[in-house]
C-alpha cells in the first residue's frame, strides 16, 4: 500500500525505488541544522513518509535548500545512491535553473557572474571577490525574464528606485557551480540583491513580500539507474509574479 504525501509545505513531484523529488515550498528547512533539533524539517517529513511504507525504509539528503529558498529536491532512498549522486553530481545534472526577483534593473540584461567566494563559518557568511583570493571559483550565468520599473508601484520611488514601490527584475540563473549562497552573495556583488534578503541585501525594508524572493525552478538530471534525462520543474512562486504586474 503506498500512503500519499501531505504536507503544505512539501509537494511530491516524483517517486519511483530509487529517489524521491518534491518541492519544498519558503521558510521550512532541509535538514535539521544541529543535531537534537526538534523542528520539523523536510527531511523529518519524508523520513516519516517513508516510514509509514515500511518502517526499515530511509531517506538520504543529495543536496540543500536555504530555509527561505522555495523549489525543487531531490532525495536518494538508499545510501549507494546517495553517494553515487553526490559523487557525479556536476556530470550527471544537466540543468539547474534558479529564478530570483532582485532589486533595481540591471544594465546588462543577459551575462556571466565570476567570482571567488570565501565561506566564514564562524560568521555564518559568504564573501565575494572579483579576483583569485584564494576563495572557491563561483560561475552564476543569469538573463533577464522580466523588468517592472519603479513607476509601477510607486509614483514617489526612492532616489536608487529600489525598495517598497520600486523597480524590480525578474533574473533567470543557470548554475555551473554550487557554492555556499552563491546566487544570493553574487547578486548582492553586482549592486542587485535578492528581494527579501535578510543577510545579504534589505532584507524586508526593500520588499514589499515577506519572503526571499529566490526558487528553484528546474532540476534535470540522468537517472542514475534508468540512465534516462529526467526533468523537474516548479512554478515560479505568485508572490513573484503578483509583484511584476
Amino acid at each position: 500500500m503506498r500512503y500519499e504525501l501531505k504536507h503544505p509545505k512539501v509537494q511530491l513531484l516524483y517517486e519511483d525505488e530509487h529517489l524521491i523529488v518534491v518541492n519544498k515550498e519558503r521558510g521550512f528547512l532541509t535538514v535539521a541544522t544541529h543535531s537534537g533539533a526538534t523542528q520539523q524539517t523536510v527531511f523529518s517529513v519524508l523520513k516519516a513518509y517513508q516510514r509509514r511504507q515500511n518502517p526499515r525504509n530511509g531517506i538520504y539528503v543529495v543536496h540543500r535548500l536555504d530555509r527561505e529558498t522555495s523549489g525543487v529536491l531531490v532525495w536518494a532512498k538508499t545510501p549507494k545512491m546517495q553517494q553515487y549522486m553526490r559523487t557525479y553530481w556536476r556530470e550527471i545534472v544537466t540543468d539547474r535553473t534558479y529564478v530570483a526577483l532582485v532589486e533595481g534593473i540591471l544594465d546588462q540584461k543577459e551575462g556571466q557572474i565570476r567570482s571567488w567566494l570565501t565561506e566564514d563559518k564562524q560568521n555564518y557568511v559568504t564573501y565575494s571577490s572579483p579576483y583569485d583570493d584564494g576563495g572557491q571559483l563561483a560561475i552564476t550565468n543569469y538573463k533577464v525574464i522580466k523588468e517592472c520599473p519603479a513607476s509601477k508601484h510607486s509614483t514617489s520611488p526612492s532616489l536608487s528606485g529600489e525598495g517598497k514601490g520600486g523597480a524590480y527584475s525578474l533574473v533567470e540563473l543557470h548554475l555551473e557551480t554550487g557554492r555556499t549562497n552563491q546566487i544570493r552573495v553574487q547578486l548582492a556583488s553586482i549592486g542587485h540583491p535578492v528581494v527579501g534578503d535578510r543577510k545579504y541585501g534589505h532584507g524586508n525594508d526593500n520588499s514589499p513580500v515577506d519572503r526571499l524572493c529566490l526558487h528553484a525552478k528546474v532540476l534535470e538530471f540522468i537517472h542514475p539507474a534508468t540512465e534516462q534525462v529526467v526533468r523537474f520543474e516548479s512554478p515560479v512562486p505568485k508572490e513573484f509574479r503578483k509583484l511584476l504586474q
